[in-house]
């Protein structure tokens, strides 16, 4: 039924929920998940600011690291996983072009991130998605 399974990870807990879940799902019906971390440096150019090297280093550093524990999350359930690191604007890069890049048929996200801050301000990442997505996507909401 899902051959490919998008999760976006940000390293917060209701992510590597949304990993876990999407294993299941994954193991279910032997799909392959990608799981994507995706930077951006959008909303610091409209405050002219650009970010040098050593910040989307950075960026990649960390987002390396979440990767690495959401593969072992994923692997743990014995399902084929892909990671990736993605600069561009989040929601854009979730709810369309990603899904479209790795022929993904389901979204599979946390309720909320790390960056409430932003969330506030921005608007939710999830709620975007949800609305604007180009595939099906189920969102995780509970607590370990």
């Amino acid at each position: 039924m899902y051959e490919t399974i998008l999760v976006p990870v940000d390293g917060s807990d209701n992510a590597m929920n949304a990993v876990e879940e999407a294993a299941k799902l994954a193991k279910s019906f032997g799909s392959t998940l990608q799981i994507v971390s995706v930077a951006t440096d959008q909303r610091y150019v409209q405050y002219g600011v650009t970010l040098g090297q050593d910040v989307m280093e950075s960026f990649s550093e960390r987002a390396g690291e979440i990767l690495d524990d959401a593969r072992d999350i994923a692997e743990k359930q014995g399902v084929k996983v892909e990671t990736h690191f993605v600069v561009g604007v989040p929601k854009i890069q979730i709810s369309k072009e990603l899904p479209e890049k790795y022929d993904a048929s389901l979204i599979v996200m946390g309720k909320s991130g790390v960056n409430g801050i932003s969330r506030a301000i921005l608007g939710s990442t999830t709620a975007y998605v949800v609305r604007h997505s180009t595939v099906n996507v189920m969102v995780v909401d509970y607590k370990k």
